[in-house]
């Protein structure tokens, strides 16, 4: 037990008190544990603060930002040491330098049409990546290079801190090399370097890159027609979510079998203060002109646009179908699987893809529609919301640029649309589309094989590896001929030949396939029945059980399953050739009673149960219910 832990509130209150110096004049800010604990702030990984950069070298016009890295030897692996964002945009005065690095030291907060506004993204992102951040940058090729910097090993606790008077500066060694190497002269910018950072997802330059060129892709699709923005020497391409722009990667015609655009609407709105109430309101509008721009309630008019697309079976796939499918489907997944739910883009930079809508019984009483549950089905429509900086409080933009927490009106006004009855029946287009296609498949693929099968040709090694034949015990050989005699008449009547030629070509198919998998259909009967078919066993497996339909049926319609299925054939044919080998009659009964009362009853009430406990990848997940997502309340 910590000595903390034995004292009281107020005997701990003096401890840390009796810390602070005599003169201690109680700033906004303790440095040293402020800045420790702003390194949690809430970047989910070093893309989302990679992208703080990159936003600030756009905002300064940049057409060019280049992002390469210093490395260390590891053994085989390059370990990145040092991360450096080059940009050719306007460059920084040397003061402007020295205040970039403190909290709220940006030049748009009243001017809020850019792409950042709070002068939080440099000191933010970059102390939660690493303790030492380097600024060097300059304004016109005659200026020198200015350096500024911001290293937290150099506070302390409680003395009154500030950013350190910025000097002239070399750049550092790497960032020379690559511009040399691209023939770039460093006539006016900025460059950002993350020196020895400690918080990096990836720490090797291969994943690393792959990282932020993904990532880079989707947040700045709408910005890349004029900018170049390229990861150690891979240039970004735009990827669209929704997978709509043919400019973007693993774009498809629709045609061609490519996603569809459901619905694209623009809708004009004014965001206002109740003056009664102070209430917060988001309205459309459906007429300009009776728009009172004087009134001091109306904080924003504006308007947003909304695209829902629709994503095709077989076009994005991943989970357990992933593994035969096209590697462009699975990378379509990925992408998928990241921005499930409603993707909004601020100034043409997506901030975050929503993965909850309102789905309590108190939204819905209050108007908020009645949305999606978003799982698995929504990983196959997307739909995604653009707007201007004028709505960022409507749409409760925070200062990290990482969050969107729109006022309730917003839902209320695109369930007014019918947005959230489209999304509804999409998500049920989705599901039945899935449930049909399955069963399509399972249809396609469970008959019989013309030849032998894997399963097949690996239960006839067996035999003649271990050097005993296969034989009909003599209680069965005239129930074999039997079965013989009536196959031979039902393919007679098919082929038009004679019985004995039927019978001649049974008899050379058993030689050729002594196993065979088959199937029926018999609601009460046995997932599987042997019998013999002259000298070949046939193993008849029930599509109308449970066993099929749960489990053998998932494996004929599993993309990837193939392999799977073949080992269960196997399993069958063992099960059954042990059956149908019995000499003695009672023991063959007594089989026989277990495999069609015992094992029949137990599999099909056992997967029923199962069935009600997992759910396949493709469907929603019963009674997990994803959080409703956090709105603002309104008077």
């Amino acid at each position: 037990m910590s000595t903390d832990q034995l004292l009281n509130e107020i005997e701990r209150q003096k401890k840390y008190l009796a810390q602070l110096p005599k003169k201690f004049t109680f700033p906004l800010f303790n440095t040293k544990r402020a800045l420790a604990s702003q390194r949690q702030n809430g970047y989910r990984n070093t893309a989302v603060a990679a992208r703080e950069i990159v936003d600030n070298a756009f905002e300064a016009g940049a057409s060019t930002v280049d992002i390469v890295f210093e490395t260390n030897a590891n053994g085989t692996r390059q370990i990145v040491s040092a991360v450096a964002f080059i940009d050719n945009g306007s460059g920084m005065l040397p003061t402007m330098a020295r205040f970039a690095l403190s909290w709220g030291g940006g030049t748009h907060f009243d001017d809020p049409n850019f792409i950042g506004k709070f002068g939080f993204g440099l000191p933010n992102a970059s102390i939660n990546q690493t303790k030492v951040v380097e600024v060097y940058t300059r304004i016109g090729k005659n200026d020198s290079i200015t350096k500024a910097w911001l290293n937290l090993d150099e506070y302390d606790d409680y003395t009154h801190q500030t950013i350190p008077e910025p000097t002239t500066g070399e750049l550092p060694a790497f960032v020379k090399k690559h511009l040399k190497k691209e023939g770039s002269a460093f006539d006016h910018g900025t460059v950002v370097v993350w020196r020895n950072p400690d918080r990096l997802t990836y720490k090797t330059v291969r994943t690393l890159a792959e990282h932020l060129v993904d990532d880079f892709g989707v947040t700045y699709r709408y910005l890349l027609d004029n900018k170049k923005l390229r990861v150690d020497g891979t240039k970004v391409e735009p990827v669209d979510p929704l997978f709509l722009d043919p400019r973007g990667r693993y774009y498809m015609a629709p045609e061609q079998g490519g996603a569809t655009k459901m619905e694209e609407k623009t809708i004009s709105a004014k965001y206002y203060r109740d003056g009664l109430t102070g209430g917060l309101h988001l309205e459309k509008i459906t007429d300009e002109v009776q728009i009172d721009r004087s009134d001091p309630n109306l904080l924003a008019v504006g308007s947003f646009h909304l695209r829902v697309a629709r994503l095709p079976y077989g076009f994005v796939v991943g989970g357990k179908n992933a593994k035969d499918a096209p590697d462009e489907a699975r990378r379509r997944f990925e992408i998928r699987q990241s921005r499930r739910g409603m993707s909004f883009v601020r100034a043409g930079r997506e901030i975050e893809t929503l993965d909850a809508f309102p789905r309590s019984s108190r939204d819905v009483s209050s108007g908020l529609g009645n949305w999606p549950l978003l799982q698995s089905y929504a990983y196959h429509w997307g739909i995604e919301v653009k707007f201007g900086p004028e709505f960022d409080e409507a749409f409760g933009i925070t200062n990290d640029k990482q969050r969107v927490r729109p006022v309730e009106d917003f839902w209320r006004l695109l369930t007014q649309e019918g947005i959230d009855s489209l999304l509804q029946r999409e998500n049920a287009w989705q599901e039945q589309t899935r449930h049909l296609e399955n069963e399509k498949r399972k249809t396609e693929k469970a008959q019989t094989s013309s030849s032998p099968t894997p399963a097949e040709e690996a239960a006839a090694a067996v035999p003649v590896i271990v050097g005993k034949k296969i034989t009909v015990p003599d209680r069965l050989k005239p129930e074999a001929r039997e079965h013989v005699e009536q196959e031979a008449k039902k393919r007679a009547a098919i082929t038009q030949q004679s019985i004995e030629e039927v019978k001649k070509n049974l008899d050379q198919e058993a030689k050729r396939r002594p196993f065979r998998i088959d199937f029926f259909d018999d609601s009460h009967g046995p997932f599987y029945r042997p019998e013999w078919m002259g000298l070949q066993i046939v193993v008849w497996v029930n599509r109308l059980h449970p066993f099929y339909s749960l489990c053998y049926g998932e494996l004929v319609s599993l993309l990837g399953g193939y392999k799977a299925k073949q080992a269960l054939d196997v399993l069958l044919i063992a099960l059954a050739k042990a059956e149908l080998e019995i000499d003695e009659e009672t023991a063959a009964q007594q089989f026989r009673y277990q495999r069609e009362q015992i094992w029949t009853s137990f599999l099909a009430i056992a997967l029923q149960s199962l069935d009600g406990k997992i759910q396949s990848p493709d469907e929603p997940e019963e009674g997990n219910e994803m959080t409703t997502v956090a709105v603002q309340a309104t008077a």
